[in-house]
């Protein structure tokens, strides 16, 4: 009867890891992000947000760089640090925040510092409406630099 029970464990777990989504295998995303071409927006938020909401849903999220290097270079992240994201079209935005002054701390409505935006949200940090487009292809260098103003 043991035997029996362990046999029906074993196939139930086979079939349920035969089920569960796999995830979307990630193409590395480097490049940089500079402020009017010559100063590295160093500490920038960059999102690659899924051109399409069922591609979104696919991969279960947002590429992102949650701070840009003080050089201005980036790596993108998926799952674990670095990674870069999956294949696909994405529209991309860009959050860079002055540092606030000691002792002029305020946080935002999820309890992050704030600061003083470095460039024109209206037009980077718009996830509706992307200030550009790439799309991130298997085999390819998927190198994006971004100039901002």
């Amino acid at each position: 009867m043991k035997r029996l029970i362990s046999v029906g464990f074993a196939l139930t777990l086979l079939v349920c890891v035969g089920c569960a989504p796999s995830k979307p295998q990630t193409q590395p995303v480097t490049g940089k992000v500079m402020f009017k071409k010559s100063q590295p927006a160093a500490g920038a938020l960059i999102v690659f947000h899924p051109v399409h909401a069922d591609f979104e849903k696919r991969i279960g999220g947002k590429p992102t760089c949650r701070k840009v290097s003080d050089d201005g270079t980036y790596t993108l992240s998926m799952f674990e640090d670095g990674d870069g994201a999956p294949e696909g079209d994405y529209g991309v935005t860009i959050q860079w925040e002055a540092k606030p002054k000691e002792g002029k701390l305020s946080l935002g409505s999820e309890g992050a510092p704030v600061g003083r935006s470095m460039i024109n949200e209206a037009k980077y940090g718009n996830p509706q409406k992307p200030f550009t487009k790439v799309t991130v292809k298997k085999g390819e260098k998927n190198e994006f630099n971004f100039d901002v103003d």
